[in-house]
């Protein structure tokens, strides 16, 4: 989950860390298990941050240790390969965009979405108050920086049928910070906060929209092959990370926030607060009630609409079925 520059910095210890908390959580029911805890084995995208909360919260409280689980978080960075990792047995499960393991698994990828961390991406749009957007069509005929290749831009140029200029982009706030006309993409979730702290008035809007018809989970997976091997394995760590993500943005989110600040000093208790406040008022985790969405929820309807989607944008490399793509059996 890209971020900006403060935080594009190496985890210290994280191994260490890690097996002590992991050390402290309450011990595993030996009726659950029968031979003692579980190891697994759980790759991020991105270094330890409050959109990876839940799983931290599971870990701090000790709720995998309640399923009979020893679950070690490997964090992501700039180059992390999350999929591979867990195609080839580096990592046993994994999150990242399930737009991507749909992408991955027409390419033939033997992996398989599990639950959704997220209901909808956090990618937006960053834009300063003084030249408001209100929706993604305001975008036409102007310049905006983003991610060249994203599948979002073509979804937008192609159903909404406008037309915008590409810069590439970069993971700083310089120029949007010089330029009050500036438009570029963010995470809902971190950008918005550093650029008001440098005194800009900003607003954003999410770029997983109705309106667009592109709403891609951020979702948790498995290769094949694993899953079909520890099955209960896979349930019992879905239903710990979900019991973690409900604890953690409806409860009390300090014991995820005290092992990430241990792990990521530059965290500051505002921006934290702010990130778990934005995965609020977006509705990014615990999705949206009146349109039936709850936290893990992989709707078949959904997956199919993001299917003939990505088969649309001639991105997917062999027809796919969402069988083939997801499965409901772990989730609660």
């Amino acid at each position: 989950m890209p971020t900006t520059a403060p935080f594009r910095l190496p985890v210290l210890c994280l191994g260490a860390l890690l097996a002590l908390f992991t050390g402290c959580a309450k011990p595993a029911d030996p009726g659950t298990t029968g031979a003692g805890p579980v190891k697994v084995r759980f790759q991020t995208d991105w270094f330890p941050q409050p959109e990876h909360g839940g799983y931290y919260q599971a870990l701090a409280k000790g709720y995998y240790a309640e399923e009979g689980l020893e679950v070690e978080i490997i964090p992501g960075g700039p180059n992390a390969q999350v999929m591979s990792g867990v195609a080839t047995g580096r990592a046993d499960l994994g999150m990242t965009n399930g737009d991507d393991i749909i992408v991955a698994i027409a390419r033939g990828v033997p992996l398989r979405m599990i639950a959704a961390e997220m209901q909808r991406d956090a990618q937006g749009i960053l834009f300063h108050q003084e030249h408001p957007l209100s929706s993604l069509r305001d975008l036409d005929g102007k310049t905006i920086m983003a991610g060249a290749g994203s599948t979002w831009l073509e979804v937008a140029r192609k159903k909404l049928g406008i037309n915008f200029n590409l810069q590439p982009l970069i993971g700083d706030l310089a120029r949007f910070m010089n330029d009050p006309r500036f438009i570029q993409q963010c995470f809902v979730t971190n950008e918005p906060f550093f650029a008001t702290q440098r005194g800009a008035k900003v607003g954003a809007l999410l770029i997983a929209s109705e309106e667009l018809g592109y709403e891609p989970y951020r979702a948790m997976f498995g290769s094949r092959d694993y899953l079909e091997k520890n099955p209960d394995v896979a349930a019992r760590f879905v239903r710990a990370s979900i019991r973690g993500w409900l604890d953690y943005l409806n409860g009390d989110p300090e014991p995820a926030n005290n092992l990430l600040r241990r792990l990521r000093p530059d965290l500051t208790p505002e921006f934290m607060a702010y990130s778990i406040q934005a995965m609020k008022d977006y509705q990014l985790v615990l999705g949206d009630p009146a349109r039936g969405e709850t936290m893990g929820q992989l709707n078949p309807a959904r997956l199919q609409r993001q299917i003939d989607l990505l088969q649309e944008m001639g991105v997917l490399e062999r027809p796919v079925t969402v069988a083939d793509v997801a499965t409901q059996e772990f989730l609660p």
